[in-house]
């Protein structure tokens, strides 16, 4: 949904409650931008892809910082999927066209990206392949300590494995609970997904469900079998808190909130 005036909010997530989740304003997008992504720099800032612009900004963790602009990118329309790499303060972010009045991507637009940053704090930004295979990239997750990233495919129901330095791009999980299931005429599956405690979380938007599997994304292919931990939760992404398992989850209409499960 894009909104007139986009706020980012910093979480002060107190895991031993849900209760003490404290919600406070950081800055404000130009009008029609849809924050799709986030990830934290080691400084605590934040960096934001814009899926209606092909725009990256950084927020600072001040209260009502100003996003500073960190890129445009050329021949795309917007920035969606962003992680962190292995290598501290070094990111990967996917690219694509998307028609938010169809709501429907464009076949083979999506493209995978490194940021860096240089001692002076300028931002690079280089491409490093296309994703034709995938038809609808989402949500996107570095495995740690190796040059894999795993990518989400909304509109072909699989998750991919890339290898950020060979960059072969290889189908590594496919699953029932992975594929797009119509709804109000929009087919749309898997969704985020998030390595955690020796699971692949990974969440369903249309069938409104948060599963998981074991994994440790270092598999050429993941087998098993999947285990649903929150149904009838209009979710889209969401975190894992590491240290107990508990999953945060960003809930769209018509809650509009975060829930809560206790693993």
């Amino acid at each position: 949904m894009i909104t007139p005036r986009l706020l980012i909010c910093h979480l002060a997530l107190l895991f031993t409650s849900i209760h003490g989740l404290l919600i406070t304003d950081s800055g404000a997008f130009p009008l029609g931008s849809e924050v799709e992504n986030l990830v934290l720099r080691p400084s605590g800032s934040v960096i934001a892809t814009v899926y209606t612009f092909p725009h990256i900004y950084e927020v600072g963790t001040a209260a009502k910082s100003k996003p500073r602009l960190l890129h445009t990118f050329r021949n795309t329309t917007g920035a969606c999927g962003i992680t962190t790499s292995s290598t501290p303060d070094v990111y990967f972010i996917i690219t694509g066209n998307f028609s938010f009045e169809t709501f429907a991507p464009v076949p083979g637009s999506y493209a995978i990206h490194r940021l860096s940053f240089e001692k002076c704090g300028r931002p690079i930004v280089r491409e490093l392949a296309p994703l034709g295979d995938i038809a609808q990239p989402n949500g996107m997750i570095a495995v740690p300590n190796t040059p894999y990233v795993l990518i989400a495919d909304s509109r072909g129901g699989f998750v991919y494995r890339f290898n950020t330095e060979t960059l072969q791009l290889t189908k590594y999980f496919d699953n029932p609970l992975l594929k797009p299931v119509p709804v109000g005429g929009v087919a749309f599956g898997v969704n985020g997904i998030k390595l955690s405690r020796g699971y692949l979380y990974f969440s369903s938007t249309n069938q409104q469900i948060v599963a998981r599997i074991k994994a440790s994304g270092r598999e050429p292919r993941l087998h098993g079998d999947s285990e649903i931990v929150a149904v009838k939760t209009p979710v889209d992404d969401f975190i894992v808190d590491d240290s107990n398992g508990d999953v945060y989850i960003a809930e769209q209409d018509p809650i509009n909130g975060i829930g809560f499960l206790h693993t």
